[in-house]
């Protein structure tokens, strides 16, 4: 973990502003493929298991996991694991 501040913030680059593009948007409104049988269909649609500490998403029609939130001692992990594309 960067001890510095200014160490986690993204440089000035095109790439930046793709990656900031990318996650300056209302997650529900996304749409999702699932990497298990290639269903799309909005993620805010989609019910969501779990508990506090843990959220998994999971796709409509085959019920494979696509996505999992977890809090942790140092903050938020989102795996994208079951997921073949995101949409946005």
């Amino acid at each position: 973990m960067a001890d510095n501040i200014s160490d986690l913030i993204l440089g000035g680059d095109p790439g930046t502003h793709l990656l900031q593009e990318a996650f300056a948007f209302d997650i529900t409104l996304t749409r999702i493929r699932c990497a298990a049988c290639n269903t799309v269909c909005g993620l805010g649609s989609l019910a969501v298991d779990g508990g506090p500490l843990q959220a998994l998403v999971k796709c409509a029609d085959c019920g494979s996991v696509l996505m999992e939130a977890t809090r942790t001692q140092r903050g938020c992990v989102l795996e994208i694991h079951g997921a073949r594309h995101l949409y946005f």
